[in-house]
């Protein structure tokens, strides 16, 4: 005689399982209920000791040079981290990996609301860097496995736009916690946050499937693809030193260059991340178009990051030149629209032209970029406090910029068999 438990489940049970399986393997529910909500909060947590740093370094009293070797921390770290990014995505897989990052992340933030020193400041920062470091390489491995060719481009935009938006929301949300409460409440709400987003995830891990990378035919060993790999983490690293003003120093530019109050200093630095939101949006559409439109890949991606690179470097250079803000403000917005192109065009080559070695291809990126976010603004910021002028700091991103464009004009397309 059979026991109870040797009986198959009720058939509701089993269509139920069904239809919460299949919720989670759908492409653009996981996009919108796993993809968009870690990449937004992400984007806060990052940035919420930027836009504070003015008033961390007057409550703290430390110079700017030592504010930002609190910042450069976490790119430090997520740039070295990018580099077992891949393989730790291979072993759990995406879903996990999102997971277990979100959990470690927000508990490092959460550990910030009860640091008292610089150094302590700087632990928390490198631990929440070594947590996002798997976070943007899950995300294209998932958007590879789970998304067609012609869609990929704009589910990026999409992803890169939630991380502006984070950045749009997160800077006034930042000052307003932190002028109503402390600055320390507002890291130990935003780990908090994440914390409960961690359970969202967690539930995702167990339930989705995970589907194999679709291998392309081009391999990392046939002729011209190492080169891809150095052009395009190249671009991304020229790319994002440039960007790294707004991602680590214009905040403290606008504080201590134009003496901005806190409330105008995070509307502005919104209005930048905004722009460069609706700029990847436009340009992950536009690509798109020109792709189905019959362009080849290369035409298609290569020439929007060139002029991204190329217009957003000669904007800044020239508003870093200026000496009032109502004259810098517009340049350095004009500045932001450009680099957003030059984003989604990078990151839709590291799709188009990484194939089975994706998640190789986004860790090395990952880490050139970073690595660029971490020194290019410390070594801005330290020119800025021993020369007491930005004339050195724009130097470097004018070198940057046409280093960037030369890379990106060397990136060659897959060869196929």
């Amino acid at each position: 005689m059979q026991s109870p438990d040797a009986f198959p489940p009720a058939r509701h049970d089993l269509d139920h399982d069904l239809r919460t399986r299949g919720y989670w393997n759908s492409p653009w529910c996981i996009l919108g209920l796993v993809l968009l909500p870690a990449t937004f909060l992400m984007a806060i947590d990052k940035q919420a000791m930027v836009v504070m740093a003015p008033q961390i370094q007057n409550s703290l009293g430390c110079s700017l040079g030592q504010i930002s070797n609190v910042i450069s921390a976490y790119s430090f770290t997520y740039a070295l981290c990018q580099i077992p990014a891949g393989w730790v995505c291979r072993q759990l897989g995406a879903a996990r990996t999102y997971a277990l990052a979100c959990l470690f992340w927000s508990v490092a933030l959460l550990s910030t609301a009860f640091a008292t020193t610089i150094a302590e400041l700087i632990l928390c920062r490198a631990l929440l860097g070594i947590g996002q470091a798997p976070d943007w390489t899950a995300a294209l491995i998932t958007v590879q496995q789970r998304f067609s060719s012609i869609h990929r481009s704009s589910v990026i935009a999409i992803l890169l736009a939630a991380l502006s938006l984070g950045a749009v929301v997160g800077a006034p949300l930042s000052v307003f916690l932190m002028t109503s409460l402390s600055w320390r409440l507002c890291f130990a709400i935003y780990g908090t946050a994440g914390i409960l987003l961690f359970g969202i995830l967690l539930a995702y891990s167990r339930k989705a499937a995970e589907p194999s990378v679709p291998q392309n035919r081009a391999s990392m060993t046939e002729p011209f693809a190492l080169s891809r790999l150095f052009s395009i983490g190249g671009a991304y690293f020229c790319l994002m030193g440039v960007e790294g003003f707004f991602l680590a120093l214009f905040p403290l530019y606008l504080r201590n260059t134009f003496h901005l109050n806190m409330s105008h200093v995070a509307w502005y630095v919104s209005a930048s991340y905004l722009v460069i939101l609706l700029s990847k949006l436009l340009g992950g559409v536009a690509s798109d178009m020109l792709l189905r439109a019959g362009f080849s890949q290369w035409r298609a991606r290569v020439p929007l990051g060139i002029a991204g690179l190329g217009g957003g470097t000669a904007f800044l250079a020239v508003a870093l030149m200026m000496s009032s803000g109502t004259a810098m403000l517009p340049l350095a917005l004009i500045a932001a629209a450009f680099l957003g192109l030059g984003q989604i065009s990078i990151w839709s080559c590291v799709q188009e032209f990484g194939g089975a070695s994706t998640a190789q291809v986004s860790s090395w990126t990952q880490f050139l970029g970073n690595l660029s976010v971490a020194v290019v603004p410390l070594a801005m910021s330290w020119s800025v406090t021993l020369l007491g002028d930005w004339w050195l700091a724009d130097g470097m991103l004018v070198f940057l910029g046409l280093a960037g464009v030369g890379a990106l004009a060397c990136v060659r397309a897959p060869i196929r068999a």
